[in-house]
């Protein structure tokens, strides 16, 4: 009975491995960029997550994006990261759909706060001034 168990476990374990869709090679590569990215080492993290995100893993996706979108490491280009966070979120990568929600909330406060602020030369601040 026993030897049942550890062959089912065993067996278990080699389908687990299988079935993963991420080659051991990308795992290093991704923990190295991700051990870049926490060391604040961005450019390293870059270079390691960028051939990993073209490859379609979502996790590196997020990464890159997040990186483009706010400047670490690579000069800050928002539509890029945008584009990248958007790529890892369409494989349901949950940090990366709720970084999407994040961005259009922001983006929905900065216009509210664009359409109320009174322009220098208004009756308003003409009266404020005096």
């Amino acid at each position: 009975m026993i030897r049942f168990f550890i062959i089912c476990l065993l067996s278990l374990s080699l389908l687990a491995c299988a079935a993963g869709n991420i080659p051991p090679g990308e795992i290093s590569e991704l923990q190295q960029g991700k051990r870049y990215f926490d060391e604040g080492y961005y450019k390293r993290a870059m270079h390691e997550l960028l051939p990993i995100a073209c490859d379609g893993n979502p996790d590196a996706q997020y990464a890159v994006g997040y990186m483009y979108y706010y400047g670490l490491g690579v000069a800050q280009d928002t539509d890029v990261g945008h584009f990248w966070i958007q790529r890892a979120a369409n494989r349901r990568y949950v940090p990366a759909i709720r970084a999407l929600q994040m961005i259009e909330v922001n983006k929905e406060r900065e216009n509210r706060q664009l359409e109320y602020k009174p322009k220098p030369w208004s009756k308003t601040e003409k009266n404020k001034t005096r």
